[in-house]
């Protein structure tokens, strides 16, 4: 009897310690997952501002009015406190012919608030974006570069729209419930 129960004892503790290195095991082979997990690299060299009158904004203040422009702002690269502004074709070109591959890179915005006890939060990166926020705001998207001098144009829609588009100013139009808005909107390039 005893020596089944020495048999038994060390089985129980053979068994035993092998439940344990797998615990361990798979508890390193977690971590070894993780390590493996890559890390987002931001390798984009390119430097970037929204501008009104020839000056970068970094804060801007107006009133809100129902069915109005709220803000129209033009996108350089660069982040000069100030810029000589000619015509918006000429002084875009002045900063894009600064960078070598900047065809790999495309110019997006986002627009986010609080309205009605609700966060808005809209990454804009293509034409198809008028009615995103709304009934709060539209987004309007225009394209100054592939224009012809001197010519009257309008926001960019499906029609306009090609793989050569660039999305050069944006125009935040308030569209109705401006009441309901209870933080500032905030705009990034």
């Amino acid at each position: 009897m005893k020596k089944y129960l020495l048999i038994l004892l060390c089985l129980f503790i053979a068994t035993g310690c092998t439940k344990k290195e797998n615990v361990n095991k798979e508890k390193e082979d977690i971590v070894k997952e993780e390590e493996k997990v890559e890390t987002y690299k931001d390798d984009n060299p390119i430097k970037v501002g929204l501008y009104k009158d020839g000056k970068l904004i970094t804060s801007y203040d107006t009133v809100f009015k129902d069915q109005q422009d709220l803000a129209s702002f033009q996108v350089y690269f660069t982040n000069e406190e100030t810029i000589d502004e000619g015509d918006t074709k000429t002084t875009f070109n002045k900063y894009y012919n600064e960078y070598q591959n900047i065809d790999n890179y495309k110019i997006g915005y986002e627009v986010s608030f609080d309205a009605n006890d609700k966060h808005y939060d809209k990454v804009v990166k293509d034409y198809d974006v008028e009615f995103a926020l709304e009934p709060y705001i539209y987004i309007y998207l225009y394209d100054d570069i592939h224009q012809a001098d001197g010519a009257w144009y309008s926001h960019v829609t499906k029609d306009d729209y090609n793989d050569n588009t660039l999305f050069t100013s944006i125009k935040l139009y308030v569209a109705g419930w401006n009441y309901q808005i209870t933080t500032p909107i905030t705009l990034t390039v």
